[in-house]
């Protein structure tokens, strides 16, 4: 049995979903990593929940902005960072399940 470290998470990373390959490596650097895109305000503030796989570069973007048509021909725009935060986790957990990519070595 090999000894397993835990690197430090990259900035802003949230939440991490280790992928397939990362866990047959026992690399935790192989991983789906989810941060929160933010707005350039002052101070920024998270418009959309992304979700970046380390290994194939995929990505999946989830708005945190819903529409919404309560009433007939009305379009009412709700601020709802849970739900693309839940959206981002289910693609993570899902992709993180199957990938087995490998980034390209640097040397």
């Amino acid at each position: 049995m090999t000894a397993q470290t835990t690197a430090a998470w990259p900035t802003n990373v949230f939440a991490r979903y280790l992928t397939v390959a990362g866990s047959s490596l026992g690399r935790d650097d192989l991983a789906v990593d989810l941060t929160h895109r933010l707005t350039i305000h002052n101070p920024p503030e998270p418009f959309a929940t992304l979700a970046t796989c380390t290994g194939c570069q995929a990505t999946e973007e989830a708005s945190h902005w819903r529409s919404h048509y309560p009433f007939a021909g009305a379009l009412e725009e709700k601020h709802e960072p849970e739900a693309a935060d839940k959206r981002a986790r289910e693609w993570a957990q899902a992709h993180a399940e199957k990938c087995r990519a490998m980034p390209k070595p640097t040397s």
